[in-house]
């Protein structure tokens, strides 16, 4: 009786033993890397699955996972179905190995990035402490955002937004991030709208001379205060007669007005259109259109409103992307490319290349450039001491712009460098604050070193 009880108990092991055997078993793939062009890891996985961001830079660009791993932002879900990669089974009748997924190189360089993190963070500690702008003129912003292209395709060397997020804790501190009042998950550089404010005023030129509606030789004269359909405006001196170069070097509102009335909201808004204002970008992240302001959505309209669109105020909105984008056109004289993020797909042996957009060119005159540029040039003696762009190897082309927003003031900056033959061209924009225009040194500094 014993014996028959053992071996039949023996049996039914053997089967039950035979049976797990049988069950297939998921095996999870490890998750492909993202990458800077440099080949700096941004984010990888661990043998356990567990996901690492060993610099912590580019937290909203790269974006993130939940607890359970599945992607939520950024690249990491713009690019979801390659990093993944395949899962596997162990045992069964369809046993197969995972696919380790596909490491994704970014147009992102890091030391670029670093810097514009850096710049951000050091803006929003001079906010925080107070500036004492009589005696120093430091950059100062509660928050903000900058924007970094290459001139050559318009590939994304650096895109930051701050404030910020650790994403190695994201998923421990995700209710905290997303209470929190300046919304430090909320990516500024592509979603963010603000008023371009003055650096509008580059598009505005470029237009009015293209047009007809002014000339190289063409003069206004500012006495500081200008009436438009029954509403004042002022300007932040009295500068006399000027031209259009000179305009844009001391950001001239009254030449930027009388401008805007003899070229018209058609021939304006046009030209904004072409620079790529008032439309999504295409681009592998999320991004908006902004808006223009136009007769159709800023009511009442007259020419008071008219004068404002000229200079980036009324009902108009954009982000730093697309302002990068208006720097970019400017730079290649007309020549507009769609901001590209993606360098390379492939593993740790191969990477297969992913070619920029093709550029568009829709503008008919270069001299109009050629004018505008002059113009950005020459502003640039107004940045000073340890700030000042004459400590650049090159001349740099800049136009600042001080919009009216709900902070009372923002602080923005666009730019080129180096002028004559350009690499690099950016945006800066800084929330609440002041001296944009003192981050160039910096950035360019970091950009062109090696």
């Amino acid at each position: 009786m014993c014996v028959a009880v053992l071996v039949n108990i023996s049996l039914h092991a053997e089967q039950f033993a035979a049976g797990l055997e049988e069950t297939p078993v998921t095996v999870k793939a490890r998750r492909g890397r993202i990458l800077d062009r440099r080949g700096n890891v941004l984010a990888e996985s661990d043998e356990e699955g567990n996901r690492h961001y060993p610099s912590g830079l580019c937290a909203h660009a790269v974006g993130t996972l939940s607890a359970s791993g599945d992607a939520q932002s950024g690249v990491e879900l713009a690019m979801d179905e390659l990093l993944a990669g395949k899962d596997g089974i162990s045992g069964g009748d369809d046993e197969h190995s995972a696919i380790a997924g596909a490491d994704v190189y970014l147009t992102i360089d890091s030391r670029i990035q670093q810097a514009a993190e850096n710049i951000l963070r050091t803006a929003a500690e001079n906010y925080a402490q107070g500036v004492d702008y009589d005696t120093k003129a430091p950059y100062s912003g509660s928050a903000g955002a900058v924007v970094v292209l290459d001139c050559r395709n318009g590939e994304v060397l650096a895109m930051a937004s701050y404030p910020t997020f650790d994403p190695e804790t994201f998923s421990r501190d995700y209710e905290s991030l997303a209470a929190a009042k300046d919304s430090p998950l909320l990516d500024r550089a592509s979603l963010g709208l603000y008023r371009p404010g003055s650096t509008m005023k580059t598009v505005t030129a470029v237009a009015a001379l293209t047009e007809g509606s002014i000339s190289g030789d063409t003069r206004f004269y500012c006495g500081s205060h200008l009436t438009v359909a029954g509403t004042g405006f002022s300007c932040m001196n009295s500068h006399g007669y000027l031209d259009v170069k000179q305009a844009l070097s001391v950001s001239c509102n009254i030449f930027f007005y009388r401008t805007a009335q003899r070229l018209g909201i058609k021939g304006l808004l046009r030209y904004q259109s072409l620079f790529g204002f008032g439309e999504q970008p295409a681009f592998i992240l999320p991004t908006l259109s902004g808006q223009l302001a136009s007769p159709e959505n800023t009511t009442p309209w007259s020419d008071a409103q008219l004068v404002q669109a000229a200079i980036g105020q009324s009902s108009m909105t954009c982000t730093p992307l697309q302002m990068a984008i208006c720097a970019l056109t400017l730079a290649d004289r007309g020549t507009r490319y769609s901001p590209s993020l993606i360098l390379g797909v492939g593993t740790r042996s191969s990477v297969s290349h992913v070619l920029p957009g093709k550029p568009v060119s829709a503008f008919r005159s270069r001299a109009a450039f050629s004018m505008t540029i002059e113009g950005m040039i020459s502003s640039t003696r107004f940045t000073h001491g340890e700030f000042s762009l004459s400590q650049l190897d090159k001349p740099c082309a800049i136009k600042t712009g001080t919009p009216q927003s709900p902070r009372g003031y923002d602080s923005t900056v666009i730019g080129f460098y180096p002028a004559d033959d350009p690499q690099i061209a950016f945006c800066v924009m800084l929330e609440g604050g002041a001296n944009a225009k003192h981050t160039v040194y910096e950035l360019v500094s970091a950009a062109v070193s090696e």
